[in-house]
């Protein structure tokens, strides 16, 4: 985790030292532009996450910021590129999990396990609830490009993709492990100087594997005698999906008396083929000395304890639309609003009102603030989630 933090802190001091080098220090082309990001998101005070990325971009061929708003500049210079990126999140939910109390103690010997000894058959149990602070943090690393030809206007690029996390115990006796990668291309064509018509296909696959410690009794316990046994039983639950995008995308760069305006509209739909697996616990058998217990975990036969396979499609689909007015060449003014349907999820909206201001030729800072509303479906009742996103730029 350390070099990922001091790679961020070093790629961000060069945005920010950027920032206020004397833009007569570069002159109007560039070929790089390193931007960092920090997002805080909140839900009512039920979840809390943050998240920081770095992305740093070359082009080939120098790029021209008096062809309009410096913002759009690599847009309307066609330019081609090539970005590398990484980031990191932190997610933390509070909640409370209920909790079986019994007249016990116990020990932990070496090999893990829970073994108990309590008044079971002379004690009602008392249920309570204990705090839980489940989360997850989450690395990322991404690279992508494109390549425009010259006088035609056709491009194609691809990207991809991997992230791996891990999380905090939710409850303290599950652990859980998460693996992600992507890849993906895209073509588009330039018509004219100003409007992009752009198609994307990506491919999408993850795998969490989530692992529970959870307890079993001694079934020949005996009221008359008030000693029960508890051992500890892991099971394994994992979860594949593969998913498949396909992106639609329009982009249109006009004049608006003597301001700048940029539309663009994207459909986006998904398919995303998930299965549940459930093998057999390893440690596993089926019979017991009650006075010689043996030093293994046990479980008597269940048919719930079989191994188990479910498979299941979802579809998903996004429609986002984008205008951003720009009063002057530095400053500019975005608002984007996005709607997503998913079979079992439901409905969500997204609101984003941005502002970017190159308060130098060669340096800007973004705000954005972004609702996501809860829609319905699965989703109704949930509370709205706020966030709040700060980015700065350099170019040299």
């Amino acid at each position: 985790m350390k070099p990922i933090i001091s790679m961020h802190a070093r790629l961000v001091a060069v945005v920010l030292a950027g920032c206020f080098v004397p833009p007569a220090a570069f002159g109007d082309p560039f070929s790089w532009q390193v931007a960092g990001r920090y997002e805080d998101m909140n839900a009512a005070h039920a979840m809390e996450s943050s998240s920081t990325s770095v992305r740093a971009t070359w082009y080939p061929t120098a790029v021209d910021d008096r062809a309009g708003p410096y913002e759009l500049a690599p847009f309307l210079n066609r330019s081609s590129y090539v970005t590398v990126g990484t980031s990191r999140s932190k997610h933390r939910e509070q909640n409370r999990f209920p909790a079986l109390a019994i007249d016990s103690f116990g020990t932990f010997p070496d090999d893990g396990r829970f073994v108990g000894v309590g008044r079971v058959g002379l004690a009602a149990p008392r249920y309570g609830a204990f705090p839980s602070e489940p989360g997850i943090d989450t690395s990322e690393y991404a690279v992508d490009g494109r390549y425009v030809w010259p006088g035609s206007g056709w491009y194609a690029g691809a990207n991809a993709r991997r992230s791996d996390a891990d999380t905090l115990p939710d409850p303290f006796f599950a652990q859980t492990t998460l693996d992600q990668d992507s890849a993906g291309v895209f073509a588009g064509r330039y018509f004219g100087t100003r409007t992009t018509v752009e198609l994307g296909l990506e491919s999408e696959s993850m795998s969490q594997e989530l692992r529970t410690r959870a307890l079993s009794v001694d079934p020949f316990f005996n009221s008359a005698d008030p000693l029960g046994i508890f051992e500890s039983l892991l099971l394994r639950t994992g979860v594949e999906t593969d998913t498949e995008n396909a992106r639609l995308s329009v982009r249109h760069v006009g004049d608006l008396g003597d301001s700048t305006f940029s539309l663009s509209a994207s459909i986006h739909s998904s398919r995303t083929d998930t299965r549940l697996l459930l093998p057999a616990p390893t440690d596993i058998f089926t019979g017991i000395d009650p006075f010689n217990p043996p030093d293994r975990d046990f479980v008597s036969g269940s048919p719930n304890l079989m191994p188990f396979e479910f498979s299941e499609s979802e579809r998903e689909r996004q429609v986002s639309l984008s205008g951003a007015l720009f009063p002057t060449r530095a400053l500019g003014v975005r608002l984007t609003l996005s709607s997503l349907d998913h079979d079992t999820l439901g409905t969500s909206d997204l609101v984003g009102l941005s502002a970017n201001w190159f308060f130098v030729r060669n340096a800007a800072v973004e705000a954005e603030l972004i609702r996501t509303g809860s829609g319905s479906g699965y989703r109704a009742g949930l509370a709205d989630t706020d966030a709040v996103a700060v980015r700065v730029l350099g170019r040299f």
